[in-house]
Order: C-alpha cells, then sequence, then structure tokens
C-alpha cells in the first residue's frame, strides 16, 4: 500500500507525463513569476532546453519576447483568482498564441494553444469564413506597411515593440524585421536618449498624432536623426494601449540645416568682426581726433566759452566709452577670462547709456566644452540683444549655475513679453537660438506672456570633469 508521500508522488508524475502529452505548451509561474514548470512542446516551440528557462523570472525573459500583454494577464490573474484568457501575436515566434491562465494555490498555470480560434474544426463555417477574411485583411496591412518607404513602428506606452516594417529594420542596419524584434526588446533601446521617446509620450496632444524628432541607434552603433510620430491606439477601457506611427530618415536634412547654421554662423562672426573693425578704425579714431583738437583749442578760448567747450569733450570722452563697449560686444568672444566675465562685458556694452538695470550671476569658471561654452555665449548674446531692442525692460537678470551634469543659462526680463519663435523676415534670431542650443547637445525654453516678462532657460551637458 503506498503511503502519503508516495501516493503523491505517483500523482505528481501521472500529472507530468499528462502535460508532456499534450501537444500545447504548459507551463507554471510561482506568484513571484518564478518558472516553474515547462513541458516539452512550449520548450520545442522557443527553441529553448529546460535550463534556459526554469527558475528564470518571466519579468526578466519577457521583455525579450515583446509579450507585456501576458505579463498584464498574469499580474491580472494572481491578483483576482479568476481564469484569464487572451489572443495575441507573438513576435519571437511569428505567429498567433492563445494563453489560457488559472490561478492554483502555487500560482498560475499556463495552456499555450497554437493557432487562431478559426482554426479549430468545431467553429462554425460563417465564423471561421469571417476569421479567414480579417487574416487576410491582416496580411495585406502588413504586406502594406512592408512596401512603404518609410519606417514604421507599434509599441505598448512602456516601450515594448510590438511590430515594425522592413523599412525601419533596414534604417537601423537590421537584416529584417524579424531581426529587429529579436535583438531589441524595448524601443527605449533604439534611442540615443530614451527621454526624448518620454518627452513626446507626455506632450498634451488631445487624443492627436505626436511628432518627436530624435537620434536612433543603428545595429553597427552609428546613429541615424529621424522624425517620428506617435499616434495612440485606445483599448477597450479608454486607455492607451499601444503607439503606431511612422519614422523617417532626416539624417540628410538634419546635416544641411547644421551645414546652413555653421555657414550662417560664420558670416555672422565675420560681419560682427568687419563692423567691430569699422567702428574702430574710423568713428572712434575720429572722435578721438575731436577730442585731442579741442584740448589744444582750450588755451585759445575766452573764458565764458571754456565751461561749454569742456562739456563737449566730456561728451565725446562718453561716446568713446561707449564705442569701445560695442567694439567688445561685436567682436568674437574672449572666454579665456570665463563665460559669466565675457557676459559682463557684454552687458555692460549692450545697456550702457540705458536705464535698464542688469545683473549677471554665476560662478567665475564653469566646467564647459570649449564649443559649447562659445555657443552658449552666443545664444546668451541673441537673448540679451532681444532684450535691448524689443523688452522695454527695467532690469534684466543673467543667471549660470550648476544643475547636476548640466548648466542652466537664464536671462530673465521685467519687460513687455510676448516674444515668440518665428521665420518670418527679421524675426530668426529666436529660431537660431533653438537651432543653436539643439546643435550643442541641450535644449531652449521660452516663457513670454504678453505683458509679464521673458524668461530664456539654455540648459547644457557639462564637461568632462576629470579633463
Amino acid at each position: 500500500m503506498l503511503t502519503g508521500p508516495e501516493q503523491r508522488q505517483r500523482t505528481d508524475d501521472e500529472a507530468s507525463r499528462t502535460l508532456e502529452r499534450i501537444s500545447g505548451g504548459v507551463f507554471a509561474v510561482a506568484p513571484d513569476g518564478t518558472l516553474l514548470y515547462v513541458n516539452g512542446s512550449l520548450l520545442t516551440m522557443l527553441g529553448e532546453e529546460p535550463s534556459a528557462v526554469i527558475g528564470k523570472n518571466v519579468y526578466e525573459l519577457y521583455p525579450e519576447a515583446r509579450d507585456a500583454d501576458f505579463l498584464h494577464y498574469l499580474e491580472r490573474a494572481l491578483a483576482s483568482g479568476e481564469v484569464e484568457e487572451f489572443e495575441a501575436f507573438a513576435p519571437r515566434l511569428g505567429r498567433w498564441l492563445r494563453r489560457r491562465l488559472y490561478p492554483t494555490p502555487d500560482g498560475v498555470t499556463v495552456i499555450v494553444d497554437e493557432g487562431r480560434p478559426g482554426d479549430s474544426e468545431d467553429v462554425p463555417d460563417p465564423l471561421r469564413e469571417a476569421l479567414g477574411r480579417a487574416r487576410g485583411a491582416e496580411q495585406r496591412y502588413r504586406d502594406l506597411l512592408d512596401s512603404m518607404a518609410d519606417g514604421w513602428k507599434e509599441t505598448t506606452p512602456a516601450g515594448d515593440i510590438l511590430a515594425v516594417n522592413e523599412a525601419l529594420a533596414a534604417m537601423l542596419g537590421y537584416d529584417s524585421a524579424e531581426d529587429l524584434l529579436t535583438r531589441v526588446g524595448s524601443a527605449n533601446e533604439l534611442y540615443v536618449d530614451p527621454e526624448d521617446r518620454v518627452r513626446g509620450l507626455r506632450s498634451e496632444s488631445g487624443g492627436k498624432p505626436r511628432m518627436i524628432e530624435a537620434q536612433m541607434r543603428r545595429r553597427d552603433g552609428g546613429t541615424v536623426w529621424v522624425r517620428s510620430t506617435l499616434t495612440p491606439r485606445y483599448g477597450p477601457d479608454g486607455e492607451v494601449a499601444s503607439y503606431r506611427g511612422f519614422v523617417e530618415d532626416i539624417t540628410e536634412h538634419r546635416d544641411a540645416e547644421r551645414r546652413r547654421r555653421e555657414a550662417e554662423e560664420r558670416i555672422e562672426s565675420r560681419e560682427r568682426t568687419l563692423l567691430a573693425e569699422a567702428v574702430h578704425d574710423e568713428p572712434l579714431q575720429l572722435v578721438v581726433a575731436a577730442i585731442l583738437r579741442l584740448d589744444g583749442l582750450q588755451a585759445q578760448l575766452p573764458p565764458e566759452l571754456a565751461e561749454p567747450v569742456e562739456h563737449v569733450a566730456s561728451l565725446l570722452e562718453q561716446t568713446i566709452e561707449r564705442l569701445r563697449n560695442l567694439v567688445v560686444a561685436l567682436s568674437p568672444p574672449d572666454l579665456r577670462d570665463g563665460l559669466v566675465a565675457s557676459v559682463r562685458g557684454l552687458t555692460d556694452g549692450l545697456f550702457m547709456g540705458t536705464a535698464t538695470e542688469v545683473e549677471v550671476e554665476g560662478p567665475v569658471l564653469l566646467p564647459l566644452e570649449p564649443e559649447i561654452e562659445t555657443g552658449a555665449f552666443r545664444v546668451l548674446r541673441e537673448a540679451l540683444v532681444n532684450v535691448r531692442k524689443h523688452a522695454r525692460a527695467d532690469r534684466v537678470l543673467v543667471r549660470l549655475t550648476e544643475s547636476g551634469d548640466t548648466v542652466v543659462l537664464e536671462v530673465v526680463d521685467d519687460g513687455v513679453g510676448g516674444a515668440k519663435a518665428s521665420t518670418e523676415p527679421g524675426h530668426l534670431g529666436m529660431t537660431s537660438m533653438f537651432a543653436r542650443a539643439e546643435s550643442l547637445g541641450g535644449s531652449l525654453t521660452v516663457d513670454s506672456p504678453v505683458g509679464g516678462g521673458t524668461r530664456v532657460s539654455l540648459v547644457v551637458p557639462l564637461g568632462d570633469r576629470a579633463s
């Protein structure tokens, strides 16, 4: 007669043999997600050895298979104790699977059936025909996506990749869409800066497509600039189930824009240099000559003219000082004494002779790469020129601060506000500031309510402190 433990062992053995004879997949998951058992059919389906999956955690394994749906229903079954069933496409296997999740005292047992419901002989002919038409429409949809020149992808809100087309795979240097799906688990891995995608999802769109421009990684380690649309697809519960959208390669366009900006910067720098030289070599020298001439005449003038002439000489000396400050403001930046000192010199030149009070705050030296420091100075200069020309401000604060791995540079005024980026003739300054900030690997924000002053905030990355 069998004892209790022997009887339980025999029962377990018979259950295991039964599960091994099932043509579909069967596996058991503990409440913490550990895989306790996987039958031979499912191992064959996955092409895995038992040691590769048993004892592993599904929350670690399944992101590789992009099976976010399974994790969702697993958590529901564990929480509710109710049987869950769903059908979804498995990218890793390239076919549809139906899963039934049965809660048990030890966790959840899952039965996996290959094929779609329409493959069963028990399904009535009209339903099988409808399902066949649906599969045909789906295949035509996939064929259409794969025939397009632009890339296309669908991801979950968390970033798990559900589907991609062949054009996106080729754009990113993969052999095929299947190759990309096998190698990459999350769309966040495709972005050089994953926050680009996150910021795109956070942007308010009222359910409309969102658009972002960002760099994506190629399989060979290179990068490509893309313009990507993120169109939300809602589930029955009203929540976003996934994001679909096209991915356009804009690398050539970005390169052309960069070359154009660099050419404009060279022209602007040359024009400023020529203007500074012209002010220094002609008007400034003429004013100096006029003062010397007045000094020579003062001894010959009657007493009643001495004071007016001295007043004129004083005005000319003030003019010399302003012209010299203008020359400094127009000349290429000399950043040897640091960005803060250069900005102070710039504001002295721009606002001399005005009633505007300007304050510059910041450390003497900031650990910025030379090209970033020069670019940041140019953005600040454009912002301050805009204040001088348009803001009618009483007070201006320029503040430079370190914040984590970045430097934040702000220009805040109490003027009339209403500043906007515009591509209209004569209003390219703000647009060029945004482009230059992006070229520095940073970002620019402008807060300028009408009548409420303007805050321009530039964020750029810090240099290597160890260098």
